[in-house]
């Protein structure tokens, strides 16, 4: 049976269940959960966090997330194995980069990223023998130089290991068009790749338009619509615009997700607060708030299915 790399091994395709597309236990600086512990109250402060919004997710149907924290959002392969196995809650971690790539990063070639990925999806990340999943990239308004070279770098490294590929974008900036542009002229399957954050859009022909090309759109800020500065589109729009999809015949390209991180160090203390207020659920808003409000809409559940089990699986194994 084919199987997907979990961060506590290999698990078969038919085991993965409702799956979240677009999670984070940890977002935060590279280095600074193990050099700044006061930050977040120290390891097991931040282990009992994981822990127990997996452990709810959980309670309300979330069998694997997708955590996409690459190693410049601060990821840590062992503390996503800790929390995973204490859980009881699949985890798929990310190689790949985000929007702050450092110096060092920055100044590598086409060939040198791509090694790094390709590491991290075959032998380990951070030091360990735990192996990525997926791979993450990131824009926004457009495709700067850089994020053109990773780009390149995670087509090849996907084409060698058949990871799929899952993207940050600015979608009221209709960025998943150029990254999708890309990905293709280098050969990249369509339904391999989840464009990010495409709820932040209120253009159903942008997401149709990607969607028509065979590419997932993962609607993956939704509890984020209750807040003013993720795109204007609140949660009813989002989960309306799920609805539209489907209506249009797109059932099977549409993924769901929170991206809202269980320990936000990337905010100050005040936005993390807010975040918190506005989602205290954390990973069970899917579960608890946009599944209801689909079958308001009239969506049966055999298509409630296809959004959180069936295609989530067929983007992550191809199968």
């Amino acid at each position: 049976m084919p199987s997907v790399v979990s961060v506590t091994g290999p698990v078969a395709v038919e085991d993965l269940g409702f799956v979240l597309a677009h999670e984070h236990v940890v977002a935060a600086s590279p280095g600074v959960i193990r050099s700044w512990p006061a930050l977040h109250g120290g390891p097991e402060a931040l282990l009992g966090r994981g822990v127990r919004a997996l452990r709810d997710a959980r309670a309300v149907g979330v069998d694997t997330i997708v955590d996409c924290t690459t190693f410049d959002l601060g990821r840590d392969a062992e503390l996503l194995a800790e929390v995973s196995r204490a859980s009881g809650v699949t985890i798929i971690a990310a190689t790949g980069v985000w929007l702050d790539p450092s110096v060092t990063m920055r100044v590598r070639s086409v060939g040198q990223l791509e090694e790094w990925f390709l590491a991290d999806l075959t032998q380990g990340m951070d030091g360990t023998s735990i192996r990525a999943g997926v791979i993450k990239l990131a824009s926004n308004e457009r495709v700067e130089p850089f994020a053109a070279l990773a780009l390149e770098a995670a087509a090849r490294a996907s084409l060698t290991t058949s990871a799929p590929i899952i993207t940050h974008t600015a979608a009221e900036h209709r960025t998943g068009e150029a990254q999708a542009a890309l990905l293709e002229s280098f050969g990249v399957d369509p339904t391999r790749v989840a464009i990010g954050h495409s709820d932040d859009s209120n253009d159903i022909g942008y997401l149709t338009g990607l969607a028509a090309r065979g590419y997932r759109i993962a609607m993956d800020r939704l509890p984020n619509g209750a807040l003013p500065n993720y795109g204007g589109q609140g949660v009813e729009d989002r989960i309306d615009m799920i609805a539209e999809l489907v209506a249009r015949g797109f059932s099977d390209r549409v993924l769901l997700g929170h991206d809202d991180p269980i320990w936000a160090g990337l905010l100050d203390d005040a936005d993390q607060a807010r975040h918190q207020e506005s989602n205290p659920g954390q990973l069970t808003f899917v579960s608890n708030v946009v599944l209801p409000g689909l079958e308001r809409r009239g969506l049966d559940l055999r298509t409630i299915q296809a959004l959180t089990v069936d295609n989530p699986r067929r983007w992550l194994s191809g199968v």
